[in-house]
Formats: structure tokens, sequence, C-alpha cells
């Protein structure tokens, strides 16, 4: 009887211990998951719009950034005592505009050709707005861009020209989105340009001649 009892229990073992392997087995991608840095995941996106003859007259590039509401109110306020102003003291270049016809932005006028638009946040110190910058830059090759996929920290062009700049702020109260996502639209001979990053969305306009 004790022998059959040790059998017993040994099978017992066997079976908790195969349970066991099962559950780690699951849990182990869910454990992964939750490590992985949506950053790293970005990717280059395109949107669009085609201005009477002009196929792609307007094309925008852009990562598709993750949201993070406490980084970005960093760039608004001008305020990051966290990570020692890095947020609040840099540019950040978020889409590549190539224009294949003339167009103006804010009355300023803009050739054809490559653009980086980028945010200058809120300078908290001199209570200077936050900005929005349209600046003229050659890509490193032709059709080549500044934006790499998973690098969020991408550096804004040093060759940026300033063509165009003007306050910003960015509306609140749309639905959220987990994502940065850019829109483009054509209306007439005007061409709009939707940021909508978390709950907050900002529009330009770009007058196509």
């Amino acid at each position: 009887m004790k022998s059959h009892g040790n059998k017993g229990r040994a099978s017992v073992n066997a079976l908790a211990a195969v349970a066991l392997c099962a559950l780690l087995a699951h849990a182990a991608p869910a454990q992964e998951d939750a490590q992985v840095d949506k950053r790293k995941l970005t990717s280059v996106q395109t949107a669009a719009a085609d201005c009477g003859d002009v196929n792609h007259a307007v094309v925008v590039r852009y990562l598709n950034l993750p949201f993070g509401e406490a980084t970005f109110n960093y760039v608004e306020t001008g305020k990051d005592p966290r990570n020692g102003g890095y947020y609040s003291g840099r540019t950040w270049p978020i889409a590549h505009l190539r224009l294949a016809a003339p167009a103006t932005h804010d009355g300023k006028q803009l050739a054809p050709g490559d653009y980086v638009i980028y945010l200058t946040p809120r300078d908290a110190a001199k209570d200077a707005d936050m900005t929005l910058t349209v600046a003229s830059f050659k890509p490193a090759q032709i059709g080549g861009t500044f934006l790499k996929a998973g690098d969020v920290f991408a550096d804004t062009p040093k060759d940026a020209r300033v063509v165009s700049q003007k306050k910003v702020k960015f509306a609140r109260g749309a639905s959220k989105v987990d994502e940065l996502q850019i829109w483009v639209g054509k209306q007439q001979d005007k061409v709009d340009i939707k940021f909508h990053y978390g709950d907050r969305t900002l529009v330009e306009t770009l007058k196509i001649k």
C-alpha cells in the first residue's frame, strides 16, 4: 500500500509540474509585452494630398509617436524638473513636409522642396508660448528623410532654415488616440494639416498656388 501511495503522490506531483510549466509558458508572453518600449515600435507614416494637376503636391511623413501626456505636458508648459529640462529644452521635429508646388504658411512663402515641421516648447522663464516652425532643409539622400523608425528622439536637421514660425496651442477635448496621427485634406486651393496627439489637436493650413 505504501508503494502505491508513493506512486500516487509522484503522479500528482508530475501533473502539478506540468500544469505549472504550462502556466508559465502562457504568462511569459504577457510579461514580455509589458516590457516592450512602444517608442521603439514606431514607424514612418505618410499622409498626402493632390492639388489640381499635381499629384502628391503636399506629402507629410511622420512617426506614429505613442502619446505620453506627462511628457507632452513638459513641452506645453515648459516645465520639466524631473528630467533636468530635457523635454522642455530642445526642439521636437514632428513631421517632414515635402512640397511639389509653391505654397504659403501663415503668409510666408514656401517654395517646392523639403521642410521640417518642429515644435519649440514653451519657455516658462520668459513666459514665451510654444511655437511651430516650418524650416527648409536638404535630405542627405534624394527622397530621404531625417525620420527613423523607432527613434523618437531624432534631432531637428542642423541645416534647417526657418521660413515660417508662429505661436501655437493644441486644443484639448478631442477623442483620445494612443499615437500621433496626421491628416492631410484639400479644400479648393488650401490644404489643411491636422495633428492629433492624445486628446490634443492642431490644424495648420497651407495655401497652394
